[in-house]
């Protein structure tokens, strides 16, 4: 798969993939990782962000890792966020203050508390935001903990870039749909305002790299025949 994208055409994509993992690296080096990659100081010495990925999602080797991607691209938050989201936006304004009511002491109340905040702000209901970034981040640090191939960690970047394009028309909508899904899939969900802080947002309302270098309907087929 790598050898059909020529060395430009990678680090053009690669920088992309970095933007769109960006809302996923709650971390000081944050805006570190959206200009580089994760490299050998980063797996032998520097661990913060990769550590504290695994731990959030209870990684501990490769096999997990591309389990944790495969749910990730095939269901992941989305899945339990859609039944919620179609649910309420079947019920007029009055139907879902009783609906809340009726579920206020049911585990997954607060999901649906974020679901239902959630709706005005993204009618389509589609957080796959959410876990496109994820799967990409799992990738990088995937191939930076040699858990993936070189071309197993592009395919899986490739793949969830394009759900993502399919999805959304901007940086703007990937955004919103990126934070809903993180409120929703929060150990304790509700709407943070820390999540505003994240380096997607600093590039968004601070940098032209997202409308000169990774505009958001990148070419994604390769530039060489194989």
């Amino acid at each position: 798969m790598l050898k059909h994208y020529s060395f430009r055409k990678r680090r053009r994509l690669e920088l992309y993939f970095r933007c769109i993992s960006a809302c996923s690296e709650e971390w000081m080096l944050n805006n570190y990782y959206v200009a580089y990659e994760f490299g050998v100081i980063d797996r032998y010495i520097r661990k913060g962000l990769i550590k504290h990925t695994l731990e959030q999602w209870g990684i501990t080797n490769a096999s997990e890792l591309k389990s944790k991607i495969d749910w990730l691209l095939r269901d992941g938050v989305r899945a339990d966020y859609n039944r919620k989201h179609a649910c309420l936006a079947a019920l007029t304004e009055q139907g879902r203050s009783r609906f809340l009511e009726s579920v206020k002491d049911e585990a997954d109340f607060e999901k649906w508390g974020v679901v239902h905040k959630c709706l005005h702000q993204l009618p389509s209901g589609n957080v796959v935001a959410y876990d496109g970034a994820w799967a990409i981040l799992l990738a990088r640090v995937g191939l930076a903990l040699s858990f993936l191939t070189k071309n197993e960690a592009w395919e899986i970047k490739l793949k969830a870039a394009g759900m993502l394009q399919k999805t959304y028309r901007s940086w703007n909508e990937f955004n919103v749909g990126y934070l809903c899904g993180a409120y929703f899939s929060q150990k304790k969900p509700g709407i943070s305002a820390s999540y505003t802080l994240l380096p997607l947002h600093n590039l968004m309302s601070h940098s032209s790299l997202l409308y000169k270098k990774a505009l958001w309907n990148m070419d994604l087929l390769p530039d060489q025949a194989g």
